[in-house]
């Protein structure tokens, strides 16, 4: 895998952080740097784990890093500047057949709640055809069902649409409103203001790919073998994170404003509606079925031939049954 040099990763985070108000701090304890892609309600877990004191309580100093290209954070994680990353799993899919050493260790998000939105000249997805759609990644997750939405209607990458890689959430939202480009991918914590502003709901990925594994928790695999005693601290605190969104939902949703900048308006349904559905886990696992299915979308553009790789060959769950043990069962199964 084409990874970055340590040093050069690090400086890029660096300046990320610095563009975002707040220096990284120097490195003491066991301190865990956690990155992701784009501010979203889909991370509140992660945002709730630093803000209500459950790192802490796990005697954890964490750090949530914005990094905003699914390519760059898995280079990131590879290359040891982060210690985690909550992100779908395609790219550690990706890396590992690359010969990366990347392991998912749990799940926050297990089904994927994108809709694919469209400017509003735009009606329907064959309308898009001879246009421009914006994605924030060309190996993320969110880009592979994008191309499996417009297959169903007979549309081909490259051939009747070109996808152009903008980041972000609030990049992608602005060149749609310009018309830059014809239509995005965007998440459930988004997509109340998105239809606000007029664009058009193009069709929800859920009625056409059931059940999909969405955000996991991912780190290097070798990294988690020599501090597995770390590890377990690190997922017991993620699992109070996740049973505190589903049993605060006023103050998870005021944490999801504050944190995103989306409208409390907005953070709230989406809260209600992922608790109810369980599109937030409540304890930490992974959706297998809805992991195979996401390693079969990726099928021969990644694997030479099949059968294709099981989901045990991606998965290292040993650190999430001891800390589900040492919690017991969530309240409310």
């Amino acid at each position: 895998m084409n990874v970055p040099r340590l040093s050069r990763v690090v400086g890029w985070l660096t300046v990320v952080a610095l563009a975002g108000g707040a220096a990284l701090p120097a490195w003491a304890g066991e301190r865990l740097y956690i990155g992701n892609v784009t501010r979203n309600v889909e991370q509140l877990p992660t945002y709730a784990a630093v803000e209500k004191g459950f790192f802490t309580q796990e005697g954890i100093r964490g750090e949530v890093i914005l990094i905003g290209s699914t390519d760059t954070l898995i280079q990131a994680l590879v290359a040891g500047s982060i210690q985690g990353a909550v992100v779908d799993p395609t790219g550690v899919i990706i890396a590992t057949e690359r010969g990366a050493s990347l392991k998912i260790i749990g799940g926050t998000v297990p089904v994927a709640p994108y809709t694919l939105l469209g400017y509003p000249r735009y009606k329907s997805i064959p309308e898009l055809k001879g246009t421009t759609i914006g994605v924030v990644s060309l190996v993320s997750g969110s880009t592979v069902f994008l191309r499996e939405m417009l297959k169903a209607h007979g549309l081909q990458a490259n051939r009747d649409y070109t996808m152009l890689q903008l980041g972000p959430t609030d990049q992608r939202l602005v060149s749609l409103q310009t018309g830059r480009i014809s239509a995005t991918m965007i998440l459930g914590g988004d997509l109340y203001r998105a239809l606000e502003l007029g664009f058009t709901n193009l069709g929800r990925l859920q009625d056409y790919i059931p059940n999909l594994q969405f955000h996991s928790l991912n780190v290097d695999g070798r990294w988690a073998e020599a501090n597995s005693q770390l590890v377990v601290r690190y997922l017991r605190a993620m699992l109070r994170a996740l049973q505190w969104v589903h049993t605060h939902k006023d103050e998870a949703a005021e944490l999801a404003t504050k944190r995103t900048g989306i409208d409390r308006k907005y953070t709230r349904p989406t809260v209600e509606e992922y608790t109810a559905r369980g599109i937030f886990s409540r304890d930490g696992s992974v959706n297998q079925e809805g992991f195979q299915r996401l390693i079969d979308l990726l099928g021969e553009s990644l694997f030479k031939q099949r059968p294709y790789p099981p989901p045990d060959k991606y998965l290292d769950m040993r650190y999430l049954r001891l800390a589900q043990r040492d919690l017991g069962p969530p309240a409310g199964r």
